[in-house]
């Protein structure tokens, strides 16, 4: 059985809204979650929402999450206890994680065919070495925050799988925070090392997959017919809309010198009816909501003394 899934709490809800809108219109069969890192509020009815304590996790790594990490941290590290809710619990086999700032234009088998019988499929921030030296940036961001971007990932479940699901739940206890210079990049860094951990991980180079502000240098939209494309020949899969702001797509191209640089008929297009959709599904009224949980806010920041006596109480607790 295959599903995908994405995580946020209620201020980002309007943004899962709008994904979970996209894919009942390219995929009505593929059945949906998201889950709320957070709590529910009467304002919010969906029956594709399953709140994060509906999981079950064990109260000392929740709580771990909870004292160390920042909102946008928290909500990247449920991602392999998910994972192993879907499998152990609810009796998927085969699972798609998206951003909640995703849309998908396309039907999906084009992930599940590349991913075959492998464990998983990741997508490179980039595929193709950078030729223009004002774009270096890109290739030294990739570098530092993880040569995948986790903003998807596709994961068939196996044995071996399981045991690469659980390692990554086990280290995202600890380092899944905004830490460049310590080694961290939230979810995403650590896994620079899943293919050398597994021989059955598929690294995709379709240009229609993750296309965002990061990756526009080498890949020009164009339209068939109601068609996104991709370099004219890629149907455009999903969109990252990673740095999008909810304002227009005029001001979005004229304030981020990737979009401006990339400027077409079809990233207005896109852009617009993005902003529009999430306008629809609540974005000013979800904005607003604080998160239930009392969460470090950019703790990565700040001093990582709270961190650290943290972990000493439970280190001595444990004793």
């Amino acid at each position: 059985m295959k599903a995908a899934f994405t995580i946020c709490s209620l201020n980002y809800l309007s943004l899962a809204l709008t994904l979970k809108q996209s894919i009942q219109d390219t995929n009505p069969e593929l059945p949906f979650f998201i889950f709320l890192a957070d709590k529910l509020t009467d304002a919010v009815k969906d029956d594709a929402i399953i709140e994060i304590e509906g999981l079950q996790i064990p109260e000392d790594a929740f709580n771990a999450l909870i004292n160390t990490y920042n909102i946008i941290e928290f909500n990247t590290a449920l991602k392999p206890f998910i994972m192993e809710f879907l499998d152990r619990k609810m009796g998927f086999t085969s699972m798609i994680y998206l951003d909640p700032d995703i849309v998908v234009y396309q039907h999906l088998d084009t992930i599940w065919n590349e991913l075959g019988d492998a464990d998983f499929i990741l997508t490179p921030h980039i595929i193709l070495p950078i030729q223009d030296p004002e774009l270096d940036y890109l290739t030294l961001g990739t570098i530092n925050t993880g040569v995948f971007n986790l903003g998807f990932i596709g994961v068939q479940i196996s044995e071996s799988s399981r045991k690469l699901i659980s390692w990554w739940k086990k280290h995202l206890l600890q380092y899944g925070h905004n830490n460049i210079l310590n080694g961290e990049f939230y979810d995403q860094k650590v896994m620079n090392l899943l293919p050398v951990f597994s021989d059955k991980t598929i690294i995709s180079r379709n240009f229609g997959l993750n296309v965002a502000e990061w990756n526009l240098h080498e890949r020009k939209l164009s339209k068939s017919g109601d068609t996104f494309l991709v370099n004219d020949t890629a149907p455009l899969v999903f969109f990252h809309f990673s740095g999008v702001k909810m304002t227009s797509a005029a001001a979005n191209i004229q304030n981020n010198i990737q979009f401006k640089r990339s400027q077409s008929d079809e990233l207005t297009e896109l852009m617009s009816d993005y902003i529009s959709m999430n306008l629809a599904n609540g974005y000013e009224q979800l904005k607003q909501v604080p998160c239930h949980y009392k969460l470090r806010p950019n703790i990565h920041r700040a001093s990582r003394l709270e961190i650290y006596k943290y972990k000493l109480r439970s280190w001595l607790k444990s004793k």
